[in-house]
């Protein structure tokens, strides 16, 4: 039930949803009673209510008043009401931003809600906006607020504009802090919302202060709208005479921020465009252009600003990437071209590359392609101008006064030198070979002359006379002498013992058969012998009617001489008791005689020349005394030697040691020693010499070795020889270790110089022996297998050698240049292929830098670069059309025309109009002018991308925006 409330005399109506707040708000803003007006018609409001039984509450006509001094025009409470309206529209303004999600999430909720409603024929009650919610708390807490619907049209004006205008500001100001980022990202957001807001964002990357400025407008523009749709747009209306309800206000609701926004902007388009013209006026009129833009070539006077402008904006609206840097990418690519560092040489002005090519950017690239069909000639004359530099970068490289021999020459130098190296090696190793046999041979001299059997029975023979000529028989003959003059043989010896051997030989049955003994000496010893018979017969008395029993001491001694031969034929007779009873006979006589008084000096030497000479019966020098005793001597007194020959007297005595022991015994006191230990070395150097010579003349030492070690026990017996022969098996194996030695150092001189001669004909040096140097050449450049080793061998081979040095560079260039040239002609050379040059530098640029030097190796990279630059016009970019640079007539003029009069007659219509304002005077002329020098001249074009000018492209809104604050009104009102 409506409230009916009595205030100041007057009854008012109020809804029954009012509460005792909003009533004394309302009451607060009633203008104190004046005369009552004619009652008015009642309105279409009216009478629905009164049809459908509805209690309608006539608003009343507002009622002049006081008001106080005021900023707005109708304001009510003055300049601090003003305000406070002012702040109120900017803190609802913030309130539906911050509201704003969940009240299109409401807005959405109650449209679906509404729609199941009316199908259904449901209640469902619709949700309220968070907004709503917002205004009934801040009404709770009796917070001192306007209430819009009690403000003036002034003040609902001013409270829209700085609602609308502040959701515009706000969110356009987070928008535009995002932009950054999303203008750099690479990937597009993860989440739906993260992208809903990335391209919300995206209107502000460009130019985010002016799409804001743009946005508050716009808000502002809404707000307007806004305020006129509440004005005027009633909540109940009828549309040609059919009733639609509340469906008008919902409609407003949504189109009434768009409309007024729309509106803003166009109206903000309007005055900039105005201001526009009357600046660019101004400026044709009292200003022209910069210094870096040169005069006009057909007038010779300064083109103006405009058109200036004009050239900068057509040229920036073509490029593809940043303008500033592609301005500094232009200056720096061509400043590196016209000064190169470290010895290039310049490049002139008229071969400087076009300005798109120097920027690289597609886009440019692509506008200049569309000049060049315009202005064909004099693209072509740069590029022809461009290609002969690079041409002659590339030519000018090559030596034709080099001498190519000269590498050939240094390669076989170089072999020489090696191979001279390795074969001295050979030689100074041959040499110590040499000189090391020639030791062992000379070593082996003094035994080769005695290497024979004859030297050796020299030797012998030798030593044969040392010992039995001036040692054994002068000690014989001494022994005889003194036995033969001793005072003894003419004495008379008791011979007891001798007869005492005589019988008993005879009583063994060894009688002494005839020609034993002399038989005239035993006659007479026979007769010596006593005879003791009894005489006279049977007188018991014993007479000696023999011999004295003596013997004279000369038979005795003779007696020996026999014995000896009697005892040695009975041993080869077998008749070995005579053998024993004949030597025990010699005893009895040697006994009878040693103990003679006169034969003590005979005897004496005797002793001493039987320990010399026959120390006991099986001595090696008994057997031989006896032998030569026995032989006797021949009718010229010459010894009898068939027996003991001479030539192996040294082998008789040096078969065994016991042997050998016995001729230092006989030979010591000797006259003849020295003689004798001569002959004995001599006849072992016969021996050594037959048995450890090789045939070259050389000691074998393992023959040697061998050789000694047999003798080593008969050595022993001679220490100063032994000492010799084992120096000389030490020579001998020394001599040989130093010739093996030096043996293997020769062979492996030998194998180390067959390995350098196989590797130098390997090795570079032989390519360059075997094959051209400009064939070497292209073979490492071509990608041969160890090319950058090979050309570090060849750069190390000519390194020393300046003309070498320059034949190798000169082959190498002549490679390069034909490898990279083509056949057309440019300037005086050929033409380089930029393709080719880059495939060189991609696959070889390591190895020409190691051939050329660094100036050379920048010449040639200025040529690269200077040809990479033709590279960049293979790019292609999407180019706008040139809609921007005419007159050209809007869309919906287009649809109009051609609605009316066909499409026929109204594009014929159209075409013509075009035709007529092509033909208006402009300032694109002057524009195409300046951006065709810019082509050719790096600075203009670097000064046209850096000069300010308005981006047409930039939006002057963000309609996404402008869209999302219509959504959230309509939520929030509908």
């Amino acid at each position: 039930m409506p409230q009916l409330i009595e205030f100041e005399g007057q009854q008012h109506e109020f809804p029954d949803d009012f509460t005792p707040a909003d009533i004394q708000r309302a009451l607060a803003t009633v203008p104190p009673p004046v005369a009552a007006a004619p009652a008015s018609t009642p309105g279409v409001g009216a009478q629905n209510a009164a049809q459908q039984g509805r209690l309608y509450v006539t608003p009343e006509a507002p009622k002049p008043i006081e008001r106080p001094a005021s900023v707005l025009p109708s304001s009510v409470g003055g300049a601090v009401r003003d305000f406070q309206v002012g702040a109120q529209g900017v803190g609802k303004g913030l309130t539906d931003i911050v509201t704003g999600p969940f009240d299109l999430v409401a807005g959405a909720q109650n449209a679906a809600v509404g729609g199941i409603n009316k199908l259904f024929g449901t209640n469902i009650p619709m949700a309220t906006p968070a907004s709503k919610l917002v205004e009934h708390a801040v009404d709770a807490t009796g917070i001192p607020v306007i209430d819009p619907a009690t403000m003036s049209r002034s003040e609902k004006l001013a409270y829209d504009v700085n609602r609308f205008g502040t959701q515009a500001v706000g969110v356009g100001s987070m928008l535009a802090q995002r932009a950054p980022s999303v203008a750099a990202a690479a990937t597009r957001s993860e989440t739906v919302s993260q992208r809903v807001l990335d391209h919300m964002a995206r209107p502000y990357t460009e130019s985010p202060a002016r799409t804001l400025v743009g946005d508050t407008i716009g808000g502002a523009g809404a707000g307007v709208a806004v305020n006129a749709s509440d004005n005027y747009i009633p909540d109940d209306a009828s549309v040609f005479g059919h009733y639609v309800g509340h469906g008008l206000k919902d409609v407003t609701n949504v189109l009434a921020p768009l409309a007024g926004a729309s509106g803003a902007n166009t109206l903000q388009a309007g005055v900039e465009g105005l201001g526009g013209l009357i600046r660019n006026i101004a400026s044709k009129t009292f200003s022209s252009a910069p210094a870096p833009i040169p005069l006009n070539p057909a007038t010779k006077a300064p083109y103006s600003i405009a058109d200036v402008d004009r050239a900068a904006a057509k040229l920036q609206s073509a490029t593809t990437g940043s303008p500033r840097a592609l301005a500094q990418d232009i200056r720096e690519n061509a400043a590196a071209l016209a000064n190169p560092q470290e010895g290039g040489v310049p490049l002139q002005v008229s071969a400087m590359p076009t300005s798109a090519l120097l920027s690289r950017d597609p886009g440019l690239i692509a506008a200049e392609q569309g000049a060049r069909l315009k202005s064909s000639p004099d693209f072509v004359k740069r590029d022809q101008n461009v290609k002969a530099a690079a041409a002659e970068r590339v030519e000018a490289m090559r030596d034709p006064e080099a001498d190519l021999g000269s590498v050939m020459r240094r390669a076989a130098e170089t072999r020489a030198e090696r191979m001279n190296a390795a074969e001295g090696d050979v030689l100074q190793r041959q040499d110590a070979v040499n000189s090391l046999d020639q030791i062992r041979r000379d070593q082996g001299q003094p035994l080769s002359a005695v290497a024979n059997s004859e030297a050796r029975a020299n030797a012998s023979r030798r030593l044969d006379r040392a010992l039995v000529e001036d040692t054994y028989l002068p000690a014989r003959a001494e022994k005889n002498r003194l036995f033969d003059t001793a005072p003894g043989r003419n004495e008379q010896l008791p011979a007891d013992d001798v007869f005492g051997a005589i019988d008993r030989i005879r009583a063994g049955a060894n009688n002494l058969a005839p020609g034993t003994l002399p038989e005239d000496f035993m006659r007479r010893l026979d007769a010596l012998r006593p005879r003791l018979v009894e005489h006279p017969p049977e007188s018991g008395q014993m007479a000696n009617v023999g011999g004295p029993g003596t013997a004279l001491g000369a038979d005795l001694a003779d007696l020996r001489k026999f014995i000896g031969p009697a005892q040695a034929r009975a041993q080869r007779a077998g008749n070995f008791d005579l053998a024993d009873n004949l030597s025990a006979l010699r005893s009895a006589v040697n006994r009878t005689i040693e103990d003679a008084p006169g034969y003590a000096d005979a005897n004496a030497n005797y002793r001493g020349f039987a320990e010399r000479f026959r120390p006991e019966p099986n001595d090696a020098m008994a057997k031989f005394t006896r032998a030569l005793d026995r032989g006797g001597q021949n009718a010229d007194g010459e010894l009898n030697r068939g027996a003991t020959p001479q030539s192996d007297t040294a082998s008789r005595f040096l078969s065994s040691p016991e042997s050998a022991a016995s001729l230092p015994r006989a030979l010591q006191g000797s006259p003849a020693m020295a003689a004798g230990e001569t002959a004995l070395r001599d006849h072992y150097r016969s021996n050594l010499a037959m048995s450890a010579l090789n045939p070259d003349g050389t000691i074998n030492p393992i023959r040697a070795s061998a050789w000694a070690n047999n003798h080593a026990e008969i050595l022993a017996q001679f220490p100063a020889i032994r000492r010799e022969f084992d120096d000389i098996v030490a020579q001998a194996r020394r001599g040989e270790h130093l010739s093996t030695q030096a043996r293997a150092d020769l062979e492996a001189a030998r194998t180390a110089r067959n390995a350098t001669e196989v590797d130098v004909d390997r090795s570079v040096i032989g390519t360059l022996l075997r094959e051209d140097p400009r064939d070497a050449a292209a073979k490492i450049l071509n990608g041969g297998y160890d090319a950058s080793k090979r050309l570090d061998e060849i750069n190390a081979l000519v390194r020393h050698d300046a003309q070498a040095q320059r034949g190798w560079k000169a082959a190498m260039t002549e490679v390069l240049a034909d490898k990279v040239q083509g056949t057309r002609q440019v300037g005086e050379t050929l033409e380089v292929q930029f393709a080719r040059l880059a495939k060189e530098f991609k696959d070889n640029e390591t190895l020409l830098a190691k051939t050329f030097s660094s100036q050379e190796m920048n010449n040639l990279r200025q040529a690269h670069k200077i040809l990479s630059y033709f590279k960049e016009a293979e790019k292609r970019a999407t180019v706008g059309s040139d809609t921007a640079e005419k007159l050209n007539i809007p869309g919906w003029a287009q649809l109009a025309v051609r609605h009316f009069k066909g499409d026929l007659a109204g594009g014929g219509l159209i075409k013509r109009f075009k035709l007529l304002l092509e033909m208006l005077p402009s300032n694109k002329q002057s524009a195409d002018e300046i951006i065709h020098m810019a082509w050719f001249d790096p600075n203009v074009a670097a000064y046209l991308l850096e000069r300010p000018v308005k981006n047409p492209n930039v939006p002057a809104y963000n309609i996404d925006l402008r869209r999302l604050i219509a959504a959230a009104n309509a939520s929030r009102e509908n």
